[in-house]
This record gives structure tokens, C-alpha cells and sequence, in this order.
């Protein structure tokens, strides 16, 4: 019952630093989105769309790798429900 608990104390914590993970993405991708939005002038442009866009693939990168944490944790919470029960 103890490590039941205490692989439950884990994986609510893994969960818990995940959604960190995703709030802190999605924030910067509210300032991209906001970069991208507005207006740049034109000597600025290409350079400001390029940072973005570098911007956007590292923030899709950490939501994917927080997607996959999430999963394993949902999974080992399954495991703990149909093999506590």
C-alpha cells in the first residue's frame, strides 16, 4: 500500500511539472503569437519572422516532450487503478 502511495505522490508530481511545462509554452507562444501579429517594418521583418519561427519550433519541441511525460504518467496511473482494484 506504501508504494502504491508513494508511486501516486510521483506521478501527481510528474503531472504537476508538466503542466508547468505546458502554461510556460503556451505563454511564450502568446508573445510569438503577438511578434507575428503585429506589424514589423519592413528592414526588421525577416529577421523577427525568423526568430519567431526558430521561437515556435523549440516551444512545439518542450510541448511534445511534455505531451509524452503526461502520457506515461496517465498510463502508470491506469496501471495503478486496474491493479489496485
Amino acid at each position: 500500500m506504501q508504494n502504491d502511495k508513494s508511486a501516486l505522490r510521483e506521478v501527481l508530481q510528474q503531472n504537476t511539472e508538466v503542466l508547468e511545462e505546458i502554461s510556460s509554452a503556451a505563454s511564450e507562444l502568446g508573445v510569438v503569437h503577438a511578434v507575428l501579429s503585429t506589424k514589423v517594418p519592413d528592414q526588421g521583418a525577416a529577421t523577427d519572422l525568423q526568430e519567431a519561427v526558430e521561437r515556435v519550433a523549440v516551444i512545439e519541441k518542450r510541448i511534445d516532450e511534455a505531451a509524452e511525460t503526461l502520457e506515461d504518467s496517465n498510463q502508470r496511473l491506469r496501471d495503478s487503478v486496474v491493479g489496485g482494484s
